[in-house]
């Protein structure tokens, strides 16, 4: 994928209609490393633009490594029903709206280096009459697709771009899809004239041009919410206490959403700092809760045969059991075995806590390092 920075991209584009002072006020703060749901979903991504590319299915490229900011996430058997899902509902829409002509992860610019983004996937149907843009995410969150500002976005930006302009010559019609595995529902679609997005186009470059700043549902991952004077004056002026009315409850119940995440944010940022080996008064790194895991599942495999006490439908599902489980089945059985050598506890992570949490601090200033332990 590109790697030209860009002011103005497809996945803020909401923000950027909603707080067009973002960028500015964001300009001298560093880049927030990806999470490691954001790893997952990029690998997922690439997963499907190979699959377009070289005309396979997900399972081809199981054991295919992604790497990303000196993270690496093998693509697993774990991962392939995500992947799946997302396949062949693509061929269903290809399908459903006769895409005789596509372009996969086109970059495509409405300002050069300022404006823009690339698509996942850009279809002509037959007729030439109807324009397909395709969008995968793979969070839980459903992503609404009606009007959507992020496939607006690249829409205008398509329609001007020198490598994809002239598909927009009969176009008549745009058709939205997001296609998102773990929503239910998994496969939406909006669609509207391709006059509709004149309107947006116009709203979209004069936002580029303010430089206001205004809390919302959009600041939701601004990079620049931990720091906004705006949003914080906003959250110290919320009233969520002594409602004297339905009116003024639901009032502060819609603000509490705002205030609970601007904390997220101010949550997320302590939390970053201290893994770049930043003090912060009253706050520490910690271990997650670790989970008991197998240690070596072959040598278990071989004491358990030896009680000649158990079938492997006692100790296996599709898989063999948890440590727990299996506890609970020897117990069942009255099967004398010491499961102790054959397990390790395995955290899964660092995460933000108080001072007061009894867990001790773990050496921090590796961003990366932690990263890598996240994606396991």
């Amino acid at each position: 994928m590109p790697t030209v920075h860009l002011q103005y991209g497809g996945s803020s584009a909401h923000r950027t209609m909603g707080c067009p002072g973002w960028v500015k006020s964001s300009e001298n703060l560093p880049k927030k490393p990806a999470g490691a749901a954001a790893i997952e979903g990029s690998m997922h991504h690439e997963i499907m633009e190979m699959c377009q590319r070289e005309n396979k299915e997900p399972e081809a490229f199981i054991g295919h490594i992604y790497k990303e900011q000196g993270v690496e996430k093998e693509f697993t058997d774990d991962d392939l029903t995500r992947s799946e899902i997302a396949f062949n509902a693509t061929n269903d829409v290809l399908d459903k709206y006769d895409i005789d002509e596509m372009m996969i992860e086109p970059f495509v610019q409405y300002l050069p280096g300022i404006i823009g983004g690339s698509i996942d996937l850009l279809g002509l149907s037959t007729n030439r009459k109807t324009l397909l843009v395709l969008d995968y995410k793979f969070g839980k969150k459903k992503v609404p697709v009606e009007d959507s500002p992020n496939l607006s976005l690249y829409t205008i930006c398509a329609q001007k771009d020198k490598i994809t302009k002239d598909m927009f010559t009969d176009v008549e019609n745009v058709v939205f899809v997001i296609i998102q595995p773990q929503a239910k529902g998994g496969v939406f679609t909006w669609e509207a004239a391709l006059k509709h997005f004149k309107k947006f186009e116009k709203d979209f470059v004069a936002a580029t041009k303010k430089t206001d700043v205004i809390p919302g549902s959009h600041c939701e991952w601004c990079p620049a919410a931990p720091y906004c004077e705006v949003k914080r004056l906003n959250v110290i002026a919320t009233n969520l206490l002594g409602a004297r009315d339905l009116g003024e409850l639901q009032a502060g119940a819609d603000a509490l959403l705002e205030v609970e995440d601007w904390l997220k944010s101010m949550r997320e940022e302590i939390y970053l700092q201290l893994l770049r080996g930043v003090p912060v008064k009253g706050w520490k790194v910690v271990n997650k809760r670790a989970s008991r895991k197998w240690s070596d599942e072959a040598k278990l495999e071989a004491a358990l045969e030896k009680t000649k006490k158990l079938k492997p439908t006692d100790t296996h599902k599709t898989e063999m059991l948890s440590p727990a489980q299996m506890e609970k089945v020897l117990k069942k059985k009255k099967v004398t075995l010491d499961l102790t050598d054959f397990i390790v506890s395995v955290s899964s992570g660092t995460t933000l806590a108080d001072e007061s949490n009894t867990a001790e601090a773990v050496i921090v200033g590796d961003v990366q390092g932690k990263l890598k332990e996240m994606m396991g």
